[in-house]
C-alpha cells in the first residue's frame, strides 16, 4: 500500500490540489492493508487525514461506481490474455473523467445522509 500511497496516490493529489497540498481527505474501506502499522505510520508520517468509514458499506463508497463503470466497458470488449486484461483496464481508467470523480465524490453527503435516513441500513448507490 506504500509503494501505491507513494506513487499514485500523493502525485495525483498534488496534481489535483496542488504541490505538498493537505486541502484533501482520503476515503478508503476498511481492509486490513489500509489499516495496516505499516499504511498508517505512513500516512501519519505524510500528512495524509484519512475519513472515518464504515465497514461493510460498498453502497456508500464511490469507488465501487467505477468498479461497476470498468466492469461494464470491460464486458464489451474481447479481452484475449492477462496481458491484454491489464492494458486495458489501465486505458479504461485512464480515460475516465475527472468531472466523473468530481460528481463521485461531492455524492458522498448525500450517500451518508440516505444512510442515516434509513437507519443505518444498505442505500441503493
Amino acid at each position: 500500500m506504500v509503494q501505491i500511497y507513494q506513487s499514485g496516490l500523493l502525485p495525483s493529489a498534488n496534481k489535483l490540489f496542488g504541490t505538498n497540498s493537505r486541502d484533501w481527505v482520503l476515503l478508503e474501506d476498511n481492509d486490513p492493508k489500509h489499516r495496516s502499522k505499516l499504511a498508517k505510520t505512513w500516512k501519519l508520517q505524510n500528512g495524509v487525514k484519512v475519513m472515518d468509514w464504515p465497514s461493510q458499506s460498498p453502497d456508500c463508497n464511490p469507488i465501487e461506481n467505477v468498479w461497476a463503470l470498468l466492469k461494464a466497458k470491460l464486458r464489451r470488449k474481447k479481452i484475449n490474455s492477462v496481458g491484454h486484461l491489464l492494458d486495458t483496464i489501465k486505458l479504461e481508467w485512464k480515460q475516465l473523467s475527472a468531472e466523473y470523480a468530481r460528481k463521485l465524490a461531492q455524492s458522498c453527503p448525500k450517500r451518508c445522509q440516505a444512510v442515516i435516513q434509513n437507519g443505518g441500513d444498505w442505500i441503493p448507490y
